[in-house]
């Protein structure tokens, strides 16, 4: 599973580069994801708001990790 580890990013770092992000991962194959955020509340909200504008799934029935989010296509 590729992973991409979203820490020493900032907020709004996030908020500009990840649905570019999702798309190239997306359209390499490398699908699912695993982000992570760490423990921050904003980050995790900006990832999955992220996710649904983009239409990527959160998978959260196997991920055991607070930090992590897992995406799907």
């Amino acid at each position: 599973m590729t992973e991409i580890d979203l820490h020493g990013f900032k907020h709004d770092e996030v908020e500009d580069k990840l649905p570019n992000l999702l798309i190239l991962h997306y359209n390499m194959g490398s699908f699912p994801l695993r982000l992570i955020t760490g423990n921050s509340e904003k980050m995790k909200t900006i990832v999955r708001e992220t996710c649904e504008v983009q239409g990527f799934v959160i998978d959260d029935t196997w991920n055991t990790n607070a930090g992590t989010i897992i995406i799907r296509s």
